[in-house]
This record gives structure tokens, sequence and C-alpha cells, in this order.
């Protein structure tokens, strides 16, 4: 009885059929950014119905919930995914993105999204001397990009929304920013001051912890920070005009070490 030859060719083919299901399970398995949407400078406000859309992934969205919460599914090894908010039916906020993620296979959570009023961005547009695309609209909007952080304490990284804002303060004094590619002039950071206003005086971060960078060009920024003492994670912000890039604690500039 002869013995049947396996060919080289019959091998290839056996083992991408063993390969092929793992294979595009792989290619198809998502994980969750999950987190709270609120009012900035107004925890306890939340933007329920709000929408939560994602600018690689077009037919992706969420709704948030009555309780703030809101939870999105993107592809497990993304390396791009910048998810941003809009406020149906309204004009009462100034929609903002977040940081650009790189997925690696691994949800996460309090991806939160503190949103201002229209009345506080322009203020802060005034403040910061920003003209916007239409000074006559009641909703001003930024002409460029603009990029804001919070230097914000490790001990609040890892704390849900509820224990996050029961915490308090969680700035981080002292600290300064820098982006790559390099922002300076009109585009350099400015430092919030204890009053959670954008101050040209600041040369460092104050208790507040807030940063922004306005007038940014479009284009894609890996912003760092430096401290004397403390270590901080850096962030990728992706910009396109009339974007505020927002990136909240407990993400964004946070406390590492």
């Amino acid at each position: 009885m002869k013995k049947r030859q396996i060919t080289t060719a019959a091998l290839a083919a056996l083992c991408c059929a063993a390969v092929a299901p793992a294979t595009a399970a792989a290619a198809t398995s998502t994980v969750h950014l999950r987190g709270t949407a609120y009012e900035f400078n107004s925890v306890h406000t939340m933007l329920s119905g709000a929408v939560i859309k994602v600018e690689e992934y077009p037919k992706l969205s969420a709704v948030v919930g009555s309780d703030g919460k809101y939870d999105i599914p993107v592809p497990s090894r993304a390396t791009k995914v910048t998810h941003y908010i809009t406020i149906t039916g309204s004009s009462g906020y100034y929609g903002v993105h977040l940081q650009t993620f790189t997925m690696a296979g691994k949800s996460l959570a309090n991806v939160n999204f503190q949103t201002p009023t229209d009345a506080v961005a322009k203020f802060m547009m005034m403040i910061l001397n920003i003209a916007p695309v239409d000074p006559l609209s009641a909703a001003w909007r930024v002409k460029d990009c603009a990029i804001v952080s919070t230097f914000s304490t490790k001990n609040v990284h890892g704390l849900d929304y509820a224990h996050f804002i029961a915490y308090g303060a969680h700035g981080v004094a002292g600290a300064t920013a820098k982006s790559s590619p390099k922002l300076s002039g009109v585009s350099a950071p400015v430092y919030f001051n204890e009053n959670v206003t954008p101050d040209r005086k600041q040369k460092s971060s104050s208790i507040d912890g807030g940063v922004i960078f306005t007038r940014v060009p479009t284009g894609t920024y890996t912003i760092t920070a430096s401290h004397k003492t403390a270590k901080f994670a850096s962030f990728k912000a992706t910009c396109k005009p009339g974007w505020v890039v927002n990136a909240n604690p407990p993400w964004g500039l946070y406390q590492t070490k």
C-alpha cells in the first residue's frame, strides 16, 4: 500500500485554514472606551443625550446616558482613535475632541469629556485674544485649533467618576509643557492660574494644573511635561481647524511618579 505524499502546497493550505478563523477574529475584535461626559466647571451637570463619535471610524457612535456615562466600542488594535462629543439639538456647548489614543488590545476607563459651555469658551477666547471664525455669532468657534490638558496628580488616575470628583482639586503646580513639533510664539503654552483662568504671566502650572496651546496649525502633536520632581504621561493631539482638543484628567498629562 502506497503512502500518500503531502505536498508543500497542501501543508500551506492546511496551515492557512487552521489560522484563518483566529486571524479573522482578531481583525474584528473590539475594545471599549468608557467615561463620563459633564460640563466644565460644573461636575454634577451631565451631558445626557450627547453623541460620542470617532473621527477615524465615522460609523461608530454612542449616546451619553442620563448618568453621563458613555461606552463606545473601537477596533482593539487601532493605531489612531480620536473621539469627540456633539451636543445634539443644542448650541449651548462647544463640542470637544479628546486626545488621540493608540489601542493596545485593552479597554480604557474614565476617558471623560469635560465640555465648556459656549459662554465659557467665548470668555476663554477673549482672554487669550483668539479671533473667532464669526464674531457676530452667539457661539464663537476658533479658526485654528487649541490643545488643552491638566497636570493631574497620580492620586486620581485610577478613580471612577464619583471618586474623582469627590477627591477635589487634582492639579499639580510647577510643571511646564512642550510639544513636538514645537509650538512657539502665539501657539506657545499658556498656564491657568489658581482661579481656573488662562494667565500669560504664569510661567508654569498653578495648583489648578491647566495648560492650553492656542492657534495650533493642522497636524499631530506629542505633548510632554517637565517638573522638578514629578513625572507625567505624554499624549498625542490631532489638530484641525475649529477643533478644541481637551485631554481631560485623569488622562492627558497625568502624573506617573
